[in-house]
């Protein structure tokens, strides 16, 4: 990761969404990266009109931003821009991201048992609306412990370059290894085809230290989970964009069913 990087960080100046920002500025002193600060706000409400115009909001805003610079001294040792606009937050954040040379997307969310709770509603929403990479920040994440990553991976379609290149480029900037899983299948039951795939992200994964499993779990979704708390897994990535099976994920039927036990963060690529 030579070139300059851009991460966009959305805030609500949350206790939360202050922890993703800490774990952003970890990754951008990494990975040579500049940090896009976003605050999506609304109009004031009528009855806080009497309270609020819309410039005493913006200059609160303006406030807030001053208030992170002073409560993250590193961040003064990183290329930062400060981002604020009126607007509806899930459509502008995906709209930012979608428009502008953005490269990760860094959301806070909460770690709790539910996928709603655990991606946060607005945070899945803009997954499904976006093509950056999205790094998902659960509560009491720290990314400067970063070891060990699962990639889940079925090897029905081809992997696609540049998600894996950002992926072993990552690994390869924060010291991490990769598991490569795959549930609910055996080796001797792959096809010829899904061998082939599999021969190729394994050359995709050029230097970086990987391994390659397969397990068994009647729930795809559960089976990620526990295999990353049984191996010390610190964050899991999906490829969102090419395995059908990892769309169940997103499944609202599946809500009930996902359980984490410890906040572990996401990453779709």
């Amino acid at each position: 990761m030579k070139t300059q990087k851009t991460i966009l960080v959305p805030t609500d100046f949350s206790e939360r969404a202050n922890n993703a920002l800490d774990q952003a500025i970890h990754l951008a002193s990494k990975i040579n990266a500049k940090l896009v600060i976003y605050h999506v706000y609304h109009r004031p409400l009528a009855e806080e009109s009497h309270v609020f115009t819309l410039a005493d909001l913006e200059k609160k805003i303006d406030n807030n931003f001053k208030k992170l610079l002073e409560a993250q001294p590193k961040l003064k040792q990183i290329s930062h821009e400060f981002k604020k606009e009126l607007g509806v937050s899930v459509d502008k954040i995906a709209g930012l991201a979608n428009n502008e040379s953005i490269d990760l997307l860094v959301m806070a969310t909460k770690g709790a048992k539910g996928i709603n709770e655990i991606w946060g509603t607005k945070t899945a929403k803009i997954i499904k609306m976006i093509e950056t990479p999205v790094f998902v920040i659960p509560d009491n994440t720290n990314l400067k412990q970063l070891k060990k990553v699962v990639l889940a991976c079925d090897y029905s379609l081809k992997t696609d370059d540049d998600a894996i290149e950002f992926l072993t480029d990552f690994a390869q900037a924060l010291a991490f290894s990769i598991d490569v899983v795959t549930l609910n299948r055996e080796e001797k039951t792959m096809t010829k085809k899904e061998h082939e795939n599999r021969n190729q992200l394994i050359k995709q994964m050029g230097n970086v230290k990987a391994s390659f499993t397969f397990t068994q779990h009647p729930h795809i979704d559960k089976g990620i989970m526990e295999y990353a708390k049984a191996n010390n897994i610190d964050a899991v990535a999906v490829l969102s964009k090419n395995y059908s099976f990892i769309e169940c994920l997103f499944h609202e039927s599946l809500t009930d069913k996902m359980v984490f036990n410890s906040p572990i963060p996401l990453m779709v690529i």
